[in-house]
């Protein structure tokens, strides 16, 4: 192995990559581009299907009782085949169903989705339990409600779980001081293109041809990792695959095995602890925002290319701000202080968090926006959202992310592969869905049906999860210094 030489004051911030690991960082940052590609246009088209062809309210209930099930049920599955099939395997059986099951979306139900949505269902099932609308429409459009599902769990499991895994077991801890912060450049680029994508293909018309990027990429992903560990897996500068001081060799774990294992780590519990408190906080978040994205569609006329236009501006910027954060800020945050980089993003959401919850509140009230910009309060609402989603999520995907990443380095693989699953699968979806399920199934409900007439409880809500956040970051810091400095 090649031996390092100090980076100067400006290199080490800029660019602290040195020249024989760029053919290790390179593969790394593409593969973590077409992941990402996939990621956000998946995660823009679910909502789109079904904000337009069932509504808002649908959202929360395939979130609640659709995602989360299928996250247990995927993690199990993923644990049961960690025993049997070694890592390449996994990469390869994880990336391959899900290229499969868009394929079938591609080409079978998306065509004939006119023909598979259940409308006689919906009639009746509506005329029994109005009250219900939202997981009648999730049933009705079971297609759509699918594809929510499989573009969910894209995120847990072909880039959370199959990418971040790979990348952890040929990193070191030093080394990813270094590199974690710029590999995600790749993934912001990705939302560049994928802002582009969803601008030149945003009308029902078109919208499929977004899957056909997502298979392509998908094929394109398995290619890039073959060529990557065949060809250069004996090289030591690249191929690290770091053997953790773990004398005894830790037996398989079976199904409830691997739970019980993770209930009983205070390590992964903490982390698990950061993963559910992002879900559960933009969850919330998201659900008023959405509900105003929703609002303003009905306002211009029920015109899908509105909810286009809205999704690829959010997505654009979030690109943007993320690679200005890569750029000149985080890499340099993250090697001064691991605990700084990760109170950043629950600190960020604590401060816009209260402004667009304090315009939800106040801003319809103020007559002089419309009177001076000469547009409408919801749109403004809309905006104002947006920017807070565009930063929480700017600073998840370039601070939280590979500080959260970084914790498993030193695990040893067993507890890495299957802690990380259950952490990843279940703690952050389940985050997520319980956001969604508390606020449409108790407080809507509960308080009249209305966003605006809950926004007072959210904010406790939200601001007590923020602060269980923060105490998480805490305390794993504490632990990630010991366990990180017994491992070197």
């Amino acid at each position: 192995m090649q031996e390092q030489k100090k980076f100067g004051p400006i290199r080490s911030v800029i660019w602290p990559i040195h020249g024989y690991e760029l053919k290790k960082f390179l593969p790394l940052t593409i593969l973590f581009l077409l992941v990402s590609l996939n990621y956000s246009m998946l995660r823009n088209m679910k909502d789109i299907f079904i904000l337009d062809s069932a509504g808002a309210e649908t959202l929360y209930y395939v979130k609640t009782f659709g995602v989360t099930p299928m996250v247990i049920i995927y993690t199990l599955v993923y644990n049961s085949l960690s025993n049997v099939f070694g890592r390449h395997g996994l990469f390869y059986i994880v990336i391959s169903y899900f290229v499969a099951f868009f394929a079938l979306f591609a080409f079978v139900l998306y065509p004939a989705r006119n023909y598979l949505a259940l409308h006689s269902f919906f009639d009746y099932a509506i005329s029994v339990a109005p009250n219900l609308f939202g997981l009648w429409g999730a049933i009705r459009y079971w297609f759509f409600s699918l594809f929510y599902i499989h573009a969910e769990l894209w995120g847990t499991f072909g880039m959370s779980i199959a990418i971040w895994t790979f990348i952890n077991e040929i990193t070191s801890v030093a080394q990813s001081k270094r590199f974690y912060s710029f590999l995600a450049l790749g993934p912001n680029v990705a939302l560049l293109f994928s802002a582009a994508f969803l601008r030149m293909f945003g009308s029902r018309e078109t919208m499929l041809y977004l899957v056909y990027i997502v298979l392509v990429s998908g094929a394109a992903i398995m290619f890039i990792y073959k060529w990557f560990t065949d060809k250069i897996a004996a090289d030591p500068d690249a191929y690290q695959i770091e053997e953790k001081k773990d004398k005894k060799k830790k037996p398989k774990l079976g199904l409830v095995e691997s739970f019980m294992f993770l209930a009983r780590s205070k390590y992964l519990g903490l982390i698990a602890v950061l993963v559910f408190s992002y879900g559960f906080v933009i969850s919330l978040i998201e659900a008023v925002w959405k509900s105003q994205v929703k609002a303003l569609q009905k306002a211009s006329g029920g015109d899908f290319q509105t909810l286009s236009n809205i999704y690829s501006a959010e997505v654009f910027l979030i690109g943007i701000t993320s690679i200005i954060l890569i750029l000149f800020a985080s890499s340099w945050i993250i090697r001064k202080s691991w605990k700084l980089a990760a109170l950043l993003t629950p600190l960020i959401a604590s401060i816009l968090g209260a402004i667009f919850f304090t315009f939800m509140l106040f801003g319809r009230d103020l007559a002089i926006f419309e009177t001076t910009f000469g547009v409408s309060s919801l749109f403004l609402a809309v905006m104002v959202g947006m920017l807070q989603v565009v930063f929480i999520k700017a600073f998840k995907y370039t601070l939280f992310d590979p500080t959260k990443e970084a914790v498993y380095i030193p695990l040893d693989q067993e507890t890495k592969i299957k802690g990380k699953a259950a952490v990843d699968g279940a703690g952050g979806r389940l985050g997520k869905s319980l956001g969604a399920s508390l606020l449409s199934m108790f407080l809507l409900p509960l308080f009249g049906g209305k966003i605006e007439a809950v926004i007072p409880y959210l904010l406790f809500i939200i601001g007590g999860a923020l602060l269980i956040w923060i105490y998480a970051v805490s305390r794993l810091d504490v632990e990630f210094k010991k366990i990180s400095g017994e491992s070197k």
